[in-house]
C-alpha cells in the first residue's frame, strides 16, 4: 500500500485531496445513475423512457470523451475537472427544482441528462489524468491501487446509499445530497495542485492549439494499426454493449415486476456488482501478468453471457444478487489485467490518449445498449436478459476462434 508518511506533507495532502475528490465524485455518479433510473421508471412506468434518458446522457459522453481527454492535457487539469463537476452539480439541482415544483417532464429529464453526460466527458479524463502529475514514478503503482480501490468501493457504496436514501428521505432529498457530494468532490479536485510540466518539444504548452485534432487522430491510428490493441478495444466495447443496459434498466424492471422490491432492493443489487468487482480486483492482484488481452476477455464474455441468461429466470433477490456479484468478479479480474496489459503495450507518449480510447470503448455503445434494453423490455423482461446473454456468448466464441494477436513492441 502507499505509505503517505514517506511523502513530504504537501505531496501527501495533494494526494489525499485527489483521492477524496475522486471518491466523492465517483460515489455521486453512482447515486445519480440509480436515482435517475428509478425516478424515470416510477414517473413513466416505461423501460423505453428510462432507456431514452440514459441514452441522452451516453451519446454526448461518448462523442466528447476523446476531446475531453485531449483538453485535460491542454488546460489546467484540476480546473477542468472542478468546473465540469460544479456545473454537473447545478444540473442535478435542476432535477431537484423539477421535483419541488411537482412538474416532472420527460423532455426536461432528457435535456438535463444530456448536459450531465457532456460534462462527464470532461470530468472523468481530467480526474484520471491528475495522478501521474502528483505521484513519483516509483510510487505510481501503489497510488493506482489506492485509486482503483476507491473506485470499486464507490461501486458498492454509491448504489446502496442511493437505494437507502430514496427509501428513507425520498428522491428530492437524495438528488440534493447527490449535488452536494459532487460539489464537495469538485472542491477537493480544485485544491489539487499538479506539478508544472517541463517545457519541451513534446510539452502540450509548446504544441500549437490547432494540432489538437491531429493529436486525437494520431492516437486513433496508433491503436488501430496494432491488432492486439484494436481487438482488445473492440471486445471491451462489445462487452459493455451487452451488459450495461440489462444491468441498469433490466435489473430495475426485474426488481419492480418480478422481485416485488423497492429502491433499496435495486440499489442493493447494483451494489452486488461492485462487491463482486472489488473481490475480483483483490484476486487479480494475486495473478501473474497476462500474455495477451484476447483470451481473458473471451472468458469474461462467456461468463457474463451465462450470468445474464440466468438473470432472465430468477425469482429470488438472493439468487439475482449472486448472479450479479459473480459477473462483477469476472469484470474486476479482467479489468485489472486488461488495464495493466494495455499500459504495457502502449508507448509512453501515447498513454493519455490510450486511456481516453479505453474509456471511449467502454461508453461508445452505451446509448445503443440502453435504447435496445428499453425496447426489449416492452416485449419481454426474460427476452432482454437472454438476448444480451446470447450476444455475450457469440462474442466469446468469436474471440476464441479468432487468430491470436501478436505482442506489440
Amino acid at each position: 500500500m502507499l505509505n503517505l508518511k514517506r511523502l513530504r506533507s504537501r505531496p501527501a495532502r495533494q494526494f489525499l485531496y485527489l483521492w477524496a475528490g475522486q471518491t466523492l465524485i465517483f460515489c455521486a455518479a453512482q447515486i445519480w445513475l440509480v436515482a435517475l433510473t428509478w425516478l424515470v421508471l416510477q414517473e413513466t412506468q416505461s423501460g423505453w423512457a428510462a432507456g431514452s434518458v440514459l441514452m441522452a446522457a451516453a451519446i454526448p459522453r461518448g462523442l466528447l470523451m476523446l476531446l475531453g481527454g485531449a483538453m485535460s492535457d491542454r488546460l489546467p487539469t484540476n480546473r477542468v475537472a472542478a468546473l465540469a463537476g460544479a456545473i454537473a452539480a447545478l444540473a442535478i439541482m435542476g432535477v431537484v427544482a423539477m421535483l419541488l415544483a411537482d412538474r416532472f417532464s420527460l423532455e426536461g429529464m432528457i435535456a438535463i441528462a444530456a448536459l450531465f453526460g457532456s460534462l462527464e466527458a470532461f470530468l472523468y479524463p481530467a480526474v484520471l489524468a491528475l495522478l501521474p502529475k502528483l505521484v513519483p514514478a516509483d510510487r505510481l503503482s501503489q497510488a493506482n491501487a489506492w485509486m482503483q480501490g476507491s473506485e470499486q468501493i464507490t461501486n458498492v457504496v454509491g448504489p446502496a446509499a442511493a437505494g437507502l436514501a430514496i427509501g428513507a428521505v425520498g428522491l428530492t432529498a437524495t438528488f440534493t445530497l447527490n449535488a452536494l457530494l459532487l460539489l464537495l468532490g469538485s472542491l477537493c479536485i480544485f485544491l489539487v495542485q499538479p506539478k508544472a510540466p517541463g517545457r519541451s518539444a513534446h510539452s502540450p504548452q509548446s504544441t500549437p492549439k490547432q494540432a489538437l485534432a491531429a493529436e486525437i487522430g494520431e492516437g486513433l491510428r496508433y491503436a488501430w494499426q496494432r491488432s492486439d490493441i484494436r481487438i482488445g478495444l473492440l471486445l471491451i466495447a462489445a462487452i459493455n454493449f451487452a451488459i450495461l443496459g440489462p444491468i441498469v434498466i433490466g435489473v430495475a424492471q426485474l426488481v419492480t415486476v418480478r422481485l416485488q422490491g423497492n429502491a433499496t432492493t435495486f440499489g442493493s443489487l447494483q451494489a452486488a456488482y461492485g462487491v463482486g468487482a472489488l473481490l475480483g480486483v483483490v484476486i487479480a492482484g494475486q495473478l501473474n501478468a497476462i500474455a495477451n488481452l484476447k483470451t481473458p476477455l473471451a472468458w469474461l464474455a462467456g461468463a457474463l453471457g451465462l450470468g445474464l441468461i440466468s438473470l432472465g429466470f430468477v425469482h429470488s433477490t438472493a439468487l439475482a444478487a449472486i448472479a450479479i456479484a459473480g459477473m462483477g468478479i469476472g469484470g474486476g479480474i479482467v479489468g485489472v489485467l486488461a488495464m495493466t496489459w494495455l499500459q504495457q503495450q502502449t508507448a509512453f507518449h501515447m498513454q493519455g490518449r490510450m486511456m481516453s480510447l479505453i474509456m471511449f470503448a467502454a461508453v461508445a455503445l452505451d446509448p445503443f445498449s440502453q435504447a435496445a434494453s428499453g425496447a426489449l423490455l416492452e416485449v419481454s423482461l426474460t427476452g432482454l436478459f437472454v438476448a444480451a446473454g446470447i450476444v455475450m456468448l457469440l462474442t466469446a466464441m468469436g474471440a476464441a476462434i479468432g487468430p491470436e494477436t501478436s505482442r506489440s513492441t
